[in-house]
């Protein structure tokens, strides 16, 4: 009896540690749940409000964590190609930063390089109007997260609105190489007019 009396108080202290981690975990999947709730809420808030004529519903899959837009998942946007991979990459990309910078158990870096964000979608004047707003959530990144965050913009024209946070570097061939950075010399490069096809 007495080995049987030991095993129900074991069998009890067990169940209620395993209560304890229960209420944990149900804790923190509620708190995750919330913060999945808000990082999609804010993805469709960015990407719907760049007024992209493409875009009715934005949103992130509770269980891939990738983007839904339209009903139509990641895989299918990225195949699609042109200003609509590169809006959804380019909201997506700076929901996550903000969020990693807002939320220390969000694992993201705090560096994001954006290559030519206006390339995909063209010169009229709704365009112009969307490069402005991409380059105003640049802005408000820079200026909300100071030195915490690193943006890298690799683009072919100037920002489209003024900023004292933007830093610009101007590439061409007398001078290919950011400031401070050594070129190896003429010797140990090779263009690319001059290699011949193997």
């Amino acid at each position: 009896m007495r080995a049987i009396d030991a095993d129900i108080r074991s069998i009890k202290a067990e169940r209620r540690q395993v209560n304890k981690d229960i209420k944990e975990k149900s804790e923190l999947l509620k708190a995750s749940q919330s913060l999945l709730g808000d990082l999609s809420a804010e993805f469709g808030r960015l990407l719907t409000g760049w007024n992209l004529p493409w875009v009715e519903t934005a949103v992130i899959d509770r269980d891939t964590y990738l983007p839904v837009v339209n009903g139509q998942p990641f895989e299918s946007l990225q195949a699609s190609g042109g200003g609509l991979a590169t809006s959804v990459n380019l909201a997506y990309s700076l929901t996550l930063l903000a969020s990693g910078l807002d939320h220390a158990d969000v694992l993201v870096p705090s560096l994001l390089v954006i290559d030519s964000p206006r390339k995909a979608f063209g010169n009229n004047a709704p365009d112009r109007q969307r490069a402005a707003e991409i380059y105003s959530r640049f802005r408000t990144l820079a200026d909300a997260y100071g030195e915490r965050l690193q943006l890298i913009i690799a683009d072919n024209d100037p920002p489209p609105i003024a900023s004292d946070s933007f830093g610009k570097v101007e590439f061409d061939y007398e001078h290919p190489m950011v400031p401070g950075v050594d070129h190896p010399g003429p010797d140990r490069v090779t263009r690319i007019e001059n290699q011949s096809e193997a």
